[in-house]
């Protein structure tokens, strides 16, 4: 990747990591403490002016609770709920996600023979 395209990158993503953290109302340090770096790493990360391994930028979208495609090139789920599932889903034991399947799709069935709201 170009230098120049590598720090527009880097920014892009910095910007992201900053209005998730912020809209959670989570200050730099607790974040910082939370993936175990400094935060002034945390604050380099967010100007774009480090770029953080593979693994903080994973443990990153898991504790803002955004995809790694948003992080990476802003791109949002087509519907945040269903994102926000999912990921709950895949940190589960293949039972239980098999559970809540079946949890799921019963309280759809029973939501459907209410009818619609009015």
């Amino acid at each position: 990747m170009e230098e120049r395209k590598k720090k527009q990158w880097l920014v892009q993503v910095g910007n992201r990591v900053w209005n998730c953290r912020t809209q959670l109302n989570m200050s730099r340090e607790k974040l910082a403490e939370g993936l175990d770096i400094t935060p002034q790493y945390l604050s380099d990360i967010e100007q774009g002016k480090k770029c953080m391994s593979m693994s903080i930028f994973v443990e990153l979208s898991q504790v803002l609770g955004v995809s790694l495609d948003y992080l990476a090139y802003g791109v949002l789920p087509e519907d945040p709920a269903v994102d926000r599932l999912e990921r709950h889903l895949r940190q589960t034991t293949p039972l239980d996600r098999e559970l809540a399947a079946r949890m799921l799709l019963l309280a759809l069935q029973a939501a459907e023979a209410m009818g619609p709201e009015e």
